[in-house]
């Protein structure tokens, strides 16, 4: 099994997420107080996409969105830490999922360090998404911070054999597994590619349609036209399964 101690010289790295919620920011306060009993730099790492546009050509890109980002990340950081530092504190604001995001900038971290939501059922199914994906493709170990400063390590998976944990405790739920599936007709007519994708989601079906049309100033690649197009159908489908996500753990007729 490999170890995540650091070999002689190497800096010990405690690398906490950032959104600007309370829980980020207890979980920000939580790191810095280990990185003190440990002699650990604490890493400050947020993530930023750019929202979904639609329309016939691609999304134009907005510099005020990694701005607004970058604003959050060091308003949380002086917020929490204040201007007197108690250890050495590096931030870092990177493009692309958080999830992916903070598992590669914990590659050879001692920690990484998340902030848990305490928020109803699809809420917390949704964004705990992240902090599950760490703490099973993490390659450090992970620890989840409530936002009353309360900290947890994400329970062991449960033996293949016994179904029981590793620890002896009560063995979780057991894991229940589904196959979605997923078509895209995809058809490129001159300048225009136009998409129909059908999802069905465990019996409910979803559709969408999409396209992308080339500017006329541009050289002719079907292939960019056929990654907008797909994308675009590909957001949409994602935008309805969170609406209705959102129907079911609100609606009090199906609670």
């Amino acid at each position: 099994m490999a170890s995540n101690q650091p070999t002689p010289g190497q800096e010990r790295r405690i690398v906490v997420g950032i959104d600007g919620s309370e829980p980020s920011k207890a979980a920000l306060r939580w790191a810095v107080g280990q990185a003190v009993l440990t002699g650990a730099v604490v890493h400050a790492v947020a993530a930023w996409e750019y929202p979904s546009l639609y329309g016939w050509f691609a999304p134009m890109v907005d510099e005020g969105f990694e701005q607004a980002a970058h604003r959050t990340l060091t308003a949380e950081v002086d917020d929490v830490i204040g201007p007197e530092r108690p250890v050495a504190v590096r931030e870092s604001l990177v493009l692309g999922h958080a999830a992916q995001v903070l598992l590669e900038a914990a590659e050879g971290a001692d920690l990484l360090v998340l902030g848990s939501r305490g928020r109803g059922t699809f809420a917390r199914t949704l964004l705990g998404s992240v902090s599950t994906r760490c703490a099973v493709h993490g390659a450090c170990p992970v620890v989840i911070v409530r936002a009353d400063g309360t900290a947890s390590t994400p329970p062991p998976p449960a033996t293949a054999a016994t179904g029981a944990s590793t620890t002896g405790e009560q063995a979780p739920q057991a894991v229940r597994t589904k196959d979605w599936q997923l078509s895209l007709h995809v058809v490129e007519d001159r300048d225009t590619t136009r998409v129909h994708a059908v999802l069905d989601a465990d019996g409910k079906v979803l559709h969408s349609d999409a396209l992308s049309r080339r500017n006329p100033r541009d050289t002719p690649a079907p292939a960019v036209g056929d990654d907008f197009a797909v994308g675009r159908a590909l957001v949409d489908l994602g935008h309805q399964l969170l609406r209705a996500g959102v129907h079911s753990a609100t609606d009090p007729a199906e609670e």
